[in-house]
């Protein structure tokens, strides 16, 4: 049981981490986004590659690979989801 909870640790870790980046870079990103996007941003990329590390660890590459690509595709949501939001308020 307590290398799951290290697994924890470092996947929640990686994403937290990912998060408070997102912050940082998010004065980079067009004025649009510049509402807490960025941080949306960091904690999905830090959180497709804590899935993609948990994928390798195990040696499926099909896991990882598979899943670092379906994190990635959701993040296309965040865009589309703050354009709605900012039209139908």
């Amino acid at each position: 049981m307590f290398e799951y909870i290290i697994f924890g640790i470092v996947d929640n870790g990686i994403m937290l981490l990912g998060a408070i980046t997102g912050l940082s870079i998010e004065r980079y990103l067009p004025k649009y986004f510049q509402n807490g996007v960025g941080t949306l941003f960091g904690a999905g990329i830090a959180n497709a590659v804590s899935d993609w590390s948990g994928g390798a660890v195990t040696g499926s590459w099909d896991l990882a690979f598979g899943t670092l690509i379906g994190c990635l595709i959701a993040l296309l949501f965040v865009p589309i989801y703050k354009i709605y939001k900012d039209l139908h308020p």
